[in-house]
């Protein structure tokens, strides 16, 4: 018998975090696997041991039908659904004789049912399943086990834990039957995740029996201490910032996330079980002992390096680094580890290609990549604005066009073709839907009663057009299907045709010959158009003279990554690196100055969330353009962009083509280049080329003209 053989059970409705136990008897512990899926979240103990140090699993999913014409915003599609399931070796923790098997369970995102702003999206109470096999028996969940209440009273992803050691310990019942939700039982293919580091916080103040204290760093996951007398309650209270009276500032966190604890006099280490915090402060009870801070996120190595002599251009690694790792959990890329913690397609796509340029992240975008094909109606190829689906404001180019990108740059990144062939027909799917929504060949509408956004987050109030943008992506996705049908072997023609169609519409509609821009140049929107092949080398000139008297962003999440890459690739470097140095208001400087440790939502200082990763695209520039590291084109190459900013840098990435470290020292009359690889690899300065053998330092000096 295989696990989706067994029974779905579960406990009682009301019970916020039942405990399962199954008791067996064993000759033989070797060989014992266990297939098991908790739903929202579940822990595993033999013989009263936690098994595993993963936390928060099953892998986060879109686990079963709903009524989503419930949602803020309606949706009438239909989704597709999956349920993961984690195996663990048992052989070790079991022991010859009697064994006692304890499974808790949380929410998790199965039952969320207090942020609800986005709509009720609760699945039902908690339920189990598993199989487990050792001795040449299996052992099944079935009515069979019994459960009974633990001592966490309260758990929410976003709101937190209560737990209470004092409780006496309720009589043990048998489980009732679940309904076994619609998805399907699937190995969990994500990354776990862990308590990857520990920090010990900083006390910042004492006050009216409560301390406040300072992580260092904008991060997720949790405190932990021991200490309590019986019966009394530890709070701890969580935040990114504090108001200028040195308390708590939660509104950018989306209201409080706080733990509440009735100790038992014992010296337990207390923890939460079924939620993290996005944050960097958190109050508590001062009479507590041994605190420390979790840092939690999915099981993820960082892969990369760099460092310069430019204190902006550090901050802006560090701080996409640590924004990228806080709002990975669950095999879902969130926009912030807070306030929303959803899956925003246009968030994730957007830094698809830096999270996987810098981090060991291939099966994690890979599992995400699942959740958006599921999450698009089969009919009408409408893709969601969140993956797995959670409700959420969007727009059909930046958010619905993932489908498109997020493939295609698994594809580049690992060499796998069969992604771009999985993916290929819901591709063509997200196209007629595109095209279905617009009007006088401009994409115009999403759903009824939706939002249909274009760009996010200018540095002022939108003003490129919604319209504009979203034609963009349809051009740049047609664009980039030509190349995957090329791929593929496929035609490919019908897709440049298209492109070649939306862009005369575009040019009818938005371009001003006489002042040679688009949308009168307003927040980036020249760069848009010269991305897709409808600048021109005057344009060009006046969108980089323009961005060199304003010395900072006025552009948006999309914006922002077209405007530094356009530079970038086109005798513009200077302009790129002035503005991701600048400290004017809009800029990643001004967030350094504030004393940020992870990246805005906004460019400005506002209530928003602290820790969002959209605009961090831009890092992988540092290492594709500033130092050159090519690896998007089946090979690995070093061709670095040429520029006179004073400025020495150095880099490091582990590729699919192995390690390369690149340092890069720049004046106004020499560039120094030295590069070493463990493959060898070529070295493009302008016109010249060089060989550079596997495992060899060698430095180049050109002269900077």
């Amino acid at each position: 018998m295989s696990i989706d053989k067994a029974k779905w059970i579960c406990a009682e409705e009301s019970v916020e975090a039942p405990l399962f136990q199954k008791k067996i008897t064993v000759q033989n512990p070797e060989d014992a696997v266990i297939d098991i899926c908790g739903l929202g979240f579940f822990e595993i103990y033999v013989n009263g041991k936690k098994v595993s140090d993963d936390l928060f699993v099953p892998s986060q999913s879109d686990y079963t039908a709903r009524d989503l014409t419930r949602a803020y915003y309606p949706i009438h599609d239909t989704l597709d659904h999956i349920v993961y399931y984690k195996t663990y070796d048992l052989s070790a923790h079991l022991q010859t004789g009697e064994n006692t098997v304890d499974i808790l369970l949380g929410n998790g995102w199965f039952r969320q049912t207090e942020r609800i702003g986005e709509g009720n999206f609760s699945c039902g109470a908690p339920r189990l399943i598993f199989s487990l096999r050792v001795d040449g028996r299996e052992y099944c969940s079935d009515e069979t086990l019994v459960w009974r209440k633990s001592y966490i009273t309260f758990n929410n992803i976003y709101r937190g834990e209560k737990q209470d050691h004092t409780l006496a310990l309720s009589e043990w019942k048998p489980a009732y039957p679940a309904k076994a939700p619609d998805g399907a039982l699937a190995p969990d293919p994500a990354p776990a995740d862990k308590s990857i580091r520990k920090i010990v916080p900083r006390a910042v103040k004492t006050e009216t029996g409560k301390t406040l204290y300072d992580v260092g760093e904008n991060i997720s996951g949790f405190a932990t201490f021991r200490g309590g007398e019986y019966g009394e309650k530890i709070s701890v209270c969580y935040a990114e910032l504090l108001w200028d009276d040195m308390t708590l500032k939660t509104k950018t966190g989306g209201d409080t996330h706080i733990e509440e604890y009735i100790c038992d006099g014992t010296d337990r280490l207390y923890h939460p079980h079924f939620t993290y915090h996005g944050f960097r402060y958190f109050e508590i009870n001062e009479n507590v002992h041994d605190i420390s801070v979790c840092v939690v996120h999915s099981d993820i190595d960082v892969t990369s390096a760099f460092h310069s002599d430019n204190a902006v251009l550090n901050f802006l690694y560090t701080a996409t680094i640590r924004s990228l790792l806080a709002n990975m959990h669950g095999g879902v890329i969130s926009d912030c580890p807070h306030r929303e913690r959803l899956g925003y397609t246009g968030d994730g796509q957007l830094t698809a290609d830096v999270g996987l340029l810098t981090l060991d992240s291939l099966s994690f975008y890979e599992k995400w990549m699942v959740d958006i094909a599921l999450c698009q109606d089969k009919t009408t190829g409408h893709v969601q604005h969140t993956a797995p689906f959670m409700g959420g404001g969007g727009g059909p180019g930046g958010w619905g066009g993932a489908i498109v990108i997020v493939p295609y740059m698994l594809y580049l990144h690992s060499g796998k073709r069969e992604i771009l062939e999985k993916y290929f027909p819901n591709m063509l799917l997200w196209v007629n839907y595109m095209e279905s929504r617009s009007e006088d060949g401009l994409v115009v509408r999403e759903e009824e009663k939706g939002w249909c956004l274009g760009d996010w987050c200018t540095a002022d109030k939108v003003a490129i057009p919604e319209p504009f943008v979203n034609t963009y992506f349809l051009v740049k996705n047609l664009e980039r299907m030509a190349k995957i049908a090329e791929i593929l072997g496929k035609p490919s023609d019908i897709y440049r045709e298209k492109a070649k169609k939306c862009k005369q519409d575009l040019v009818r509609h938005y371009y001003d010959a006489q002042a040679n821009t688009f949308c009168g140049g307003i927040q980036g929107a020249d760069a848009f158009a010269f991305d897709i092949g409808l600048g021109n080398a005057e344009m060009l000139r006046s969108l980089a003279k323009k961005y060199d008297a304003l010395g900072e962003f006025d552009t948006g999440i999309f914006g922002t990554e077209i405007l530094i890459r356009i530079l970038f690739e086109n005798g513009h470097a200077d302009t790129a690196l002035m503005l991701l140095s600048s400290e004017k208001k809009n800029s990643f400087g001004a967030q350094m100055l504030r004393g940020e440790t992870t990246l805005c939502e906004y460019w400005w200082e506002s209530w928003h969330s602290h820790n969002h990763h959209m605009f961090g695209q831009v890092t992988a520039y540092l290492f594709r353009y500033l130092l050159g590291m090519r690896t998007l084109n089946g090979a690995l190459t070093v061709e670095p962009v040429k520029h006179k900013t004073a400025l020495s840098a150095e880099g490091t990435l582990t590729t699919r083509f192995g390690k390369i470290t690149v340092k890069r020292e720049t004046t106004h009359t020499e560039d120094k280049i030295t590069v070493r690889s463990e493959k060898e690899t070529t070295l493009i300065y302008g016109e010249k080329k060089f060989t550079i053998p596997a495992g060899m330092d060698m430095g180049f000096v050109f002269t900077n003209d």
